[in-house]
């Protein structure tokens, strides 16, 4: 996992989040894109943990207890409750599950307890410092015909 590098600050634009999981750390999770951002739920990314899925949901339970007081978190736009017809075919029942946003995942990261879980977070800070690192050695000229760069490829 320590294959990250930094080439041209990046092609067209700055990667989204999503992006920067997916590439390196979490694999293809994601199931669709809305218009607030690419969503999984907590049946695929139960899936991924190597968790039953009760226990996941316990893990957003605590979540969203202990941090539904923040409302700059937003969480009722990035865990949203949701639900899935579930069992054996002709028997199907309906069971919760619950969509994530890509800073929901980041969010719930906090409190799912697994090494992968863990690997992962420190995987994300990792590449953020690296990347932070990156454009706190940049001059303010450097960072202006970056934005420059990037306000062009956006305008095209």
């Amino acid at each position: 996992m320590n294959n990250f590098r930094i080439e041209k600050p990046f092609e067209t634009k700055p990667p989204r989040l999503k992006d920067l999981v997916n590439q390196h750390i979490m694999g293809d999770v994601w199931i669709r894109d809305t218009p607030f951002g690419p969503v999984t739920d907590s049946l695929k990314i139960a899936q991924h943990f190597d968790m039953t899925h009760f226990h996941l949901l316990r893990a957003i339970d605590k979540c969203k207890e202990e941090l539904s007081i923040q409302s700059k978190f937003g969480l009722n736009e990035n865990i949203i409750e949701n639900s899935y017809l579930g069992g054996a075919k002709g028997r199907e029942r309906k069971a919760r599950k619950v969509d994530i946003t890509e800073f929901g995942l980041m969010l719930l990261l906090l409190y799912i307890n697994t090494p992968k879980a863990r690997m992962i977070s420190a995987e994300i800070l990792y590449r953020f410092f690296i990347l932070k690192s990156y454009v706190s050695g940049l001059s303010e000229n450097q960072i202006g015909a970056l934005k420059g760069y990037y306000r062009q490829k956006i305008d095209e």
